[in-house]
């Protein structure tokens, strides 16, 4: 299940959601035919019509053409008398209107808080998503008929008056009980189209303990380290990991084939655009097929380690997880390979699936500052040295040896108690999370020139204790694969 989008947290019809229940969206991918695809990318492209015009109708006002006002009233009554924007029906459109108005708002907001680094959403886009309120969507469960044929489950869209309704069918059903959707999503991913169904979810509070906190230590190696008395949860992203590196891998490899193709060019004064080659169209194509991929295995990887927190925190019957927020670490300069591993990490998104999915289970959470937690002994405060993942204690008295991750969660479970809560843990829980495409080749590699006596390949991420034996060395010539951020 999804946290909830931008659009999903608006209450359609003034109604407001309980404060028993939460707001989750879970996404389906489209099954329909070709004709119902084209007419949906129709949908999708008609939102994109009316992103660019409420841009213009916003460019006029900068030009001192028309008043500045971006009240609901005002761009209403414009929409009405501009007409309808191909089969999107009024509802629809007011949504696209509605989710650009809330960006520009936020943005000037930001500005004023002094954040100049705000942009105003100024870009058109040829698509853009399109959301129905309840009422005006109808949802098909799926069933089997008789001889064992299934019938995919659907749902049924509403257009502007004076067209017909579009039924799409959906790659399976989603988890919610019928009466709690409140709405649905048209989303283009790629080059594929999933509808995001947004429900009601009832809070299922677990047993806790007053006073019982967990700390929380996010990363790129570990997604999360969560410690909580003597006990802790260490979750593996060596999938996650792969994931990212081989498909940095294949995306290298297809632009370099892309680079010798012929792309197309924009129109400019003067000069009309000009087509690319139809191969080219088509490697671009796989191009975004797999990045969409990517992406959602990624954000499954993240959900999983999210209900692994969640299983920990209702075990330990903990009432109040502490994360550590990273944002310290993003505008510092720490070399190229460094800083791409930082900025391709989306901590964000990690973040958000642990605290949507502790709301859904009524625990509370907080952020704050993790600057020096994972470099900081536990037990006594003093400064550690780091080796990897292990945290060596520099205090004579002390001395003692920690794992760095699980170390940074004790200290961040520390922050704002007036109390050492420090605990030597005697229980940790290893978990890994993500699944790559393909199996890396980068140790069979290696092990292969090493038992061959041949200097290993460069991109080997291995190293040895001792120089290469041939097939069958002895034990003192042992493999340590290194970690790989």
């Amino acid at each position: 299940s999804h946290p909830p989008s931008t659009l999903a947290d608006m209450a359609f019809g003034g109604r407001k959601c309980p404060g028993d229940h939460v707001q989750r969206t879970f996404r389906v991918k489209v099954m329909a035919t070709p004709a119902q695809k084209r007419r949906a990318w129709e949908l999708i492209e008609d939102a994109g019509d009316v992103w660019a015009w409420v841009i213009d109708r916003q460019n006029a006002a900068f030009r001192g053409e028309r008043e500045m006002d971006n009240n609901a009233s005002a761009l209403w009554d414009d929409q009405r008398s501009h007409g309808p924007f191909g089969e999107l029906s009024a509802h629809c459109t007011q949504d696209v209107v509605l989710s650009w108005q809330r960006s520009f708002f936020e943005t000037a907001k930001r500005r004023k808080a002094g954040d100049l680094r705000a942009s105003y959403p100024m870009r058109k886009r040829r698509y853009v998503p399109v959301t129905w309120r309840k009422g005006e969507f109808e949802m098909r469960a799926g069933t089997v008929d008789e001889p064992g044929r299934r019938r995919r489950p659907a749902v049924e869209l509403s257009t502007r008056r004076g067209k017909g309704r579009l039924t799409l069918g959906l790659s399976h059903d989603h988890p919610y009980e019928p009466d709690k959707v409140r709405s649905v999503r048209l989303v283009p991913e790629g080059d594929e189209l999933f509808v995001d169904i947004t429900a009601r979810v009832a809070v299922t509070p677990a047993e806790q303990v007053p006073g019982r906190v967990a700390g929380a230590d996010p990363g790129v190696i570990h997604p999360w380290a969560v410690t909580s008395g003597d006990r802790g949860l260490l979750v593996s992203g060596r999938g996650m990991r792969a994931e990212e590196r081989l498909h940095l891998e294949d995306a290298e490899a297809r632009d370099r084939v892309l680079a010798t193709k012929r792309k197309p060019v924009r129109a400019y004064p003067g000069k009309p655009r000009q087509e690319g080659s139809r191969r080219y169209k088509h490697l671009a194509a796989k191009r975004r097929k797999a990045d969409a991929k990517n992406r959602r295995r990624i954000a499954h990887a993240n959900y999983t380690a999210a209900n692994l927190v969640a299983r920990f925190v209702t075990e330990n019957k903990v009432s109040l997880v502490r994360y550590g927020d990273p944002r310290g670490i993003t505008g510092r300069e720490a070399g190229a390979i460094h800083n791409r591993r930082v900025h391709r990490w989306p901590r964000a998104k990690q973040r958000d699936a642990v605290v949507h999915r502790l709301e859904e289970i009524a625990v509370k959470s907080d952020g704050c500052d993790e600057g020096g937690t994972s470099s900081t002994c536990p037990a006594c405060g003093a400064r550690a040295i780091k080796s990897g993942r292990r945290l060596a204690c520099a205090n004579p008295e002390c001395k003692k040896v920690h794992h760095r991750d699980l170390a940074g969660s004790q200290n961040i479970a520390q922050l704002g108690e007036d109390q050492p809560m420090w605990a030597e843990l005697t229980h940790v829980e290893h978990r890994r999370v993500g699944r790559p495409p393909r199996r890396d080749r980068r140790r069979q590699r290696w092990v292969q020139a090493r038992r061959a006596g041949v200097a290993a390949p460069g991109n080997a991420r291995t190293r040895a204790s001792g120089p290469p034996s041939p097939a069958g060395g002895s034990p003192e010539s042992s493999v340590t694969v290194s970690a790989v951020a």
